[in-house]
């Protein structure tokens, strides 16, 4: 399935589209496609949106088109909304930076600001596009939305304009700003959000989510991995500008009664970790993790995975031991060693705290059925020499891995191993 713009081109009076995203990656064409195609339409010249959030990152995901749109002469005016933290004060910097005009709403009680309209008008044809999309990343491009495109000439078109007038009758008093729960976004405006603390840094965003995650997201391993066999995981659409650097770690803690859990917690990538994906892992304590010589990717060469721990790829007879700091724990003496009777290094995730914890506990069968490690991604910082820090990822962040590496790769010699890399 392809988006044909073309199709619009045509003089028509009313068509109706739907456009629906989230379920089919590779083939959906998303709310935020039918802006940036809209944004480059010219035979539109105003773009107004009326929406409950926007981010930095729905932002810069179609701001190419969106600066020249108005290097073009085309009009921009948002209408935004600041409820429940979900606007970022990066974002509303980076409209102030835009100099784009841009229109707060906010009621200090239990009323929330929560439309998603997107408009466009020119002096022949207009279109609005209506449903569930937020003015963010996964709002235009990822999660599960819907929405409706409504295109019509406005000279003959008694419908459309009907409708579009309804809207704007609707939104009159902030259009006019003559609504006392509106105030146009200045400097001044964004400052008093922020240390009222209405609008928040996407930094401070990410640790109250983890903060709730852990107090109150707190999930049952056995539980977790019965919900995770009855529902797939649906595979995340690539926006236009790329994923962030951004991913989700999972942190498997133990009770008093050393029953598992799993929490999650969204961290960011730093420069010179090194990834793994895990796939089934062998062991029968699933907790022996193979490191590559050397690795591949279209048929170019390059370093393996084992460098990361700096042992030279064909000093065989080379034991490392390393120190693993994963969830608050140090677990000591974790081996790196090669295997002559399967011809590769591995890492033996095996090392005990001083408290007596072991790292099996994590990786063996009985947590959710298959292992704390299986079919997981590895993300591994080194602290020191002999000491590493450790995050377990959710395979679904492999793409964003991917896209985040200055080098990546296959294990082996071909293009079929798990994959590797380092950001």
């Amino acid at each position: 399935m392809t988006f044909n713009p073309l199709k619009f081109k045509h003089k028509i009076k009313l068509e109706l589209k739907f456009i629906g995203q989230g379920l089919d990656s590779e083939n959906d064409i998303a709310a935020g496609d039918y802006l940036i195609d809209s944004l480059k339409d010219e035979r539109y010249t105003s773009f107004k949106a009326f929406v409950a959030f926007i981010s930095k990152s729905g932002i810069d995901n179609i701001i190419d088109e969106l600066t020249t749109f108005i290097a073009n002469g085309g009009s921009v005016r948002l209408y935004v909304g600041v409820d429940l933290n979900s606007t970022s004060k990066e974002a509303l910097e980076r409209l102030i930076e835009l100099e784009i005009e841009t229109h707060i709403i906010f009621s200090p009680n239990s009323i929330i600001y929560h439309p998603k309209i997107y408009t466009f008008e020119g002096d022949e044809y207009s279109r609005a596009i209506i449903g569930s999309s937020n003015f963010t990343k996964r709002g235009l491009f990822q999660s599960i939305e819907a929405s409706v495109s409504i295109s019509f000439n406005i000279e003959e078109d008694e419908t459309g304009n009907n409708f579009l007038a309804e809207v704007y009758e609707y939104y009159n008093t902030i259009l006019n700003d003559d609504n006392p729960s509106c105030n146009e976004l200045t400097p001044e405006l964004l400052k008093i959000l922020v240390d009222s603390k209405v609008v928040l840094p996407e930094a401070i965003n990410w640790k109250k989510q983890n903060k709730v995650n852990k107090e109150f997201g707190s999930k049952d391993s056995s539980a977790y991995d019965s919900l995770l066999k009855k529902f797939g995981k649906l595979k995340a659409k690539r926006p236009p500008k790329g994923h962030k650097k951004v991913v989700t770690k999972e942190e498997i803690t133990f009770n008093e009664e050393k029953k598992e859990s799993i929490t999650s917690e969204i961290i960011e990538l730093e420069a010179g970790s090194m990834w793994i994906e895990t796939g089934k892992v062998t062991g029968g304590s699933k907790n022996q993790l193979d490191l590559s010589k050397q690795g591949k990717l279209d048929d170019e060469l390059i370093q393996g995975s084992i460098a990361y721990f700096g042992i030279v790829p064909d000093e065989i007879d080379t034991i490392k031991n390393i120190d693993i700091e994963l969830g608050g724990k140090l677990y000591k003496s974790n081996p790196i060693e090669y295997r002559l009777g399967n011809s590769n290094w591995r890492l033996l995730l095996k090392g005990i705290t001083d408290d007596g914890d072991k790292l099996t506990s994590i990786s063996r069968m009985q947590l959710g059925q298959e292992g704390g490690f299986v079919n997981k991604v590895l993300l591994f910082t080194k602290i020191e020499d002999e000491k590493y820090k450790l995050e377990i990822l959710d395979l679904n962040d492999k793409d964003t891995l991917i896209e985040n590496s200055s080098v990546w790769g296959k294990m082996g010699r071909g293009n079929t191993g798990r994959a590797y890399g380092f950001i």
